[in-house]
């Protein structure tokens, strides 16, 4: 049996508060609340959001301390701030930090004695038969959340503050609002990030082995927009046509792998990005190609990636390359992101070792991992993170 779960609504290329009070109205919600962090609450738009909801008489409340990469104990107190609001919707503006945030809350509203780390596709929530709304609004095209059955926090472990993937289709959020002019605004550095995690996402579920023709699919046509779209908005941020294309491909991309899964790019990335304090979009940018170059041996895998070299040569124009990783690499040139660790950050070769060392033992007890073409060895592990650097 394949099951598939999506949002309820996907309300793309409106702005933001049109779409929310249409939303609110046809759910009938009376107070809600918004989750988001600190440094979107003075922006324009976001104001937009409130007075809409004001001149609506939907009384509002306003959660903003969400951290990036934020803790375990985020869940109770979005949980808390809701019920104090009474809130009957949860509406998540922000980028994926937020968004499962928001998800976590909705899930300890619901049901507080739940453990978030033992959330699991088949552990009952509580979320469908309950009054909550859960809706997001992204305000970056990259993490796919806003379409996700995943959530990931972080908590403190015995080596260090490691990071937490788990997932349930309870946690879609039932609608999803794409206002390209929201993400226009990100800085070029956010836009390259959040731009190759959509190419992560698109990849790995295309080799995913819960991969399907739907999800295929949605992989594909995410892929091809990264490489054609992507490079237009870092030349030219007002290109808002291309802009609403990859805020789009963005949110089919986590379709994409929430009916799939990830693989060995995200397992590498999670606790990568963890011990470095680097962004998880430029983190699992630098494993990405690596780990398709090590998928490569897999013929079915192979076969797909040929697959979408093809699309991108024949029907999106690029030129002919050797690979598919001779792609990712041109793209990666052309945008300015790395693919070298040493690109990224500035460690140096022995502590990155040594941290290497650490982050393949956790990636193997990364739930990700399970859905990698090719299961690696330890030593397979650490030999992609040493060509990494």
């Amino acid at each position: 049996m394949v099951m598939l779960g999506f949002p309820r609504r996907i309300i793309y290329n409106e702005d933001a508060p049109r779409a929310l009070l249409e939303l609110l109205s046809h759910r009938g919600s009376k107070a809600v609340l918004i989750v988001t962090d600190n440094r979107l609450v003075s922006a324009s738009w976001f104001k937009d959001i409130l007075e809409a909801l004001s001149g609506s008489g939907i009384r509002y409340c306003v959660y903003s301390n969400v951290e990036p990469e934020p803790g375990m104990e985020v869940g109770d107190q979005v949980a808390s701030a809701a019920r104090k609001c009474g809130a009957d919707a949860i509406i998540a503006v922000g980028g994926g930090s937020v968004i499962d945030a928001a998800k976590a809350g909705a899930v300890k509203l619901v049901n507080p004695s739940i453990r978030l780390d033992s959330i699991a596709p088949f552990v009952d929530l509580g979320l469908e038969g309950s009054r909550i709304t859960l809706v997001a609004i992204p305000t970056t095209s990259g993490s796919g959340s806003d379409a996700s059955y995943g959530i990931v926090l972080s908590r403190i472990g015995e080596s260090g503050r490691e990071k937490v993937a788990v997932g349930s289709y309870e946690v879609i959020p039932y609608a999803s609002i794409l206002d390209p002019s929201i993400p226009a605004g990100m800085p070029r550095s956010l836009t390259i990030a959040t731009g190759v995690d959509v190419l992560a996402h698109s990849l790995e579920s295309l080799v995913s082995t819960g991969s399907n023709p739907l999800s295929d699919a949605l992989a594909v046509k995410a892929a091809e927009i990264v490489f054609t779209r992507l490079p237009r908005i870092v030349e030219d941020p007002g290109d808002l046509e291309a802009r609403a294309e990859m805020h789009l491909a963005a949110t089919m991309a986590g379709m994409a792998f929430t009916n799939s899964g990830l693989g060995l790019a995200h397992a590498i990335a999670h606790p990568l990005g963890a011990r470095l304090g680097t962004h998880h979009g430029a983190t699992v940018g630098v494993v990405l190609p690596h780990v398709v170059r090590f998928n490569y041996s897999n013929s079915q895998a192979r076969a797909k990636y040929e697959y979408l070299k093809s699309i991108l040569e024949a029907v999106a124009g690029l030129p002919r390359r050797e690979t598919l990783v001779s792609h990712i690499e041109w793209l990666y040139d052309r945008i300015g992101q790395p693919y070298r660790i040493s690109k990224l950050t500035g460690i140096s070769r022995e502590e990155y070792l040594e941290v290497s060392r650490i982050v393949a033992e956790e990636a193997l007890r990364d739930p990700d991992i399970a859905f990698n073409p090719i299961i690696p060895t330890p030593e397979e592990i650490e030999g992609i993170l040493r060509s990494m650097y």
